[in-house]
């Protein structure tokens, strides 16, 4: 067969054959772009099953629909009078200072407190913690060491700070667990300094207003537990008493005159440094509990205390010139205390400012 005869064919498979070829095929211009339709749908699908791949096949799932939504607990209704003294509420937040209790110079700034507690140290000596709530001084003093009785107190009022200076290992450690706040010269040094009433280490000097206004985290205060009430026919009938001592190492005494009790410390009528007024208060309670050495001595070897503030004892609460007796319980130290007479009611403090003598049994007291 001649070339041309090879070439020859019938005319529709001669035309049919190329059609196909080319339909089958393509050249390099006309490769799919990346952006085809068939990539659109792949990565618009909901999902997409791999090869190998253990995912199972794509199934359109209606989420639920939401639960109810429960609303946030209310807030703990707002105080209705200052429950540290019974008297006007304030906005104020909670600032304590431990003040020495044993050199011959004046304290500063206490009259202003709301509440003092008197605690045995080591020796049987005292110490003075004053909480401040309604006012703060511009100046108290001498500020001195933490014991590890004062934690416990604290937690009462809620989250309070403490001014205080420094204080040995277990003390420092207790107070450093116990969520309260530090307000001493090493975290607001600005708010202290020396001062030229005393010498050291009695002349440390503290602005309780500095510490309440810059130091954050200060709470404001939870009650104690004290019941307030200025009726005097309940208790009527109690016992006349004006004066009680307790048989610390520094002997104290307190005296019922004019309408208040005063603080007799070295023999005299106690005034405040700052203001030269008598401290003047309308509660005394005697709280008489337990106390144990806390592990730690002095420079002499003398061990130090801890008075217990929790669990329950008696009680004599001294007001408008009355004994009242009764039994206080406190089942632990985030607790307020219940202050209950013999027929179970609460004994009612009088309005006013409260001094606190945590009397343990190797602290006697008297009546005169």
């Amino acid at each position: 067969m001649t070339p041309r005869a090879r070439r020859s064919c019938p005319s529709l498979a001669c035309w049919l054959v190329p059609m196909l070829l080319l339909a089958g095929c393509g050249s390099a211009g006309d490769a799919v772009p990346a952006t085809s339709s068939a990539a659109t749908a792949l990565t618009s699908s909901s999902s997409v099953t791999v090869p190998g791949s253990t995912a199972a096949s794509s199934t359109a799932v209606t989420p639920a629909p939401p639960g109810p939504v429960e609303p946030p607990a209310p807030p703990p209704p707002a105080p209705t009078i200052n429950v540290l003294t019974g008297l006007a509420v304030t906005d104020n937040v909670v600032v304590a200072a431990k003040i020495d209790n044993t050199f011959p110079g004046s304290q500063w700034g206490i009259g202003a407190a709301d509440i003092v507690y008197v605690e045995m140290v080591e020796g049987g000596l005292s110490r003075l913690m004053a909480v401040f709530h309604t006012t703060f001084p511009g100046e108290v003093g001498p500020v001195r060491s933490v014991r590890t009785t004062d934690p416990d107190v604290l937690t009462a009022f809620g989250r309070p700070a403490l001014m205080f200076s420094g204080g040995a290992g277990g003390p420092l450690d207790n107070f450093a667990s116990a969520g309260l706040v530090d307000a001493s010269p090493d975290v607001i040094g600005g708010a202290y300094w020396r001062s030229s009433a005393a010498s050291e280490p009695y002349n440390l000097h503290a602005d309780v207003l500095t510490v309440a206004s810059r130091l954050g985290g200060i709470g404001r205060p939870t009650s104690p537990g004290f019941v307030f009430s200025d009726d005097v026919g309940a208790y009527a009938g109690q016992r006349d008493v004006d004066r009680v001592a307790a048989a610390f190492a520094n002997p104290i005494s307190f005296r019922w005159a004019d309408g208040v009790w005063n603080y007799i410390r070295l023999g005299a009528v106690q005034t405040d440094g700052a203001t030269g007024e008598p401290f003047a208060f309308q509660n005394l309670l005697v709280q008489r509990t337990t106390a144990q050495p806390d592990g730690t001595v002095d420079s002499n070897g003398i061990p130090s205390f801890k008075s217990n503030s929790t669990g329950s004892g008696t009680f004599t609460l001294y007001r408008d010139g009355k004994a009242l007796d009764g039994t206080w319980s406190r089942p632990d130290a985030t607790s307020p205390t219940s202050y209950l007479d013999g027929a179970g009611n609460p004994v009612p403090f009088r309005t006013g400012k409260t001094w606190v003598v945590l009397a343990p049994g190797q602290i006697p007291t008297t009546e005169g």
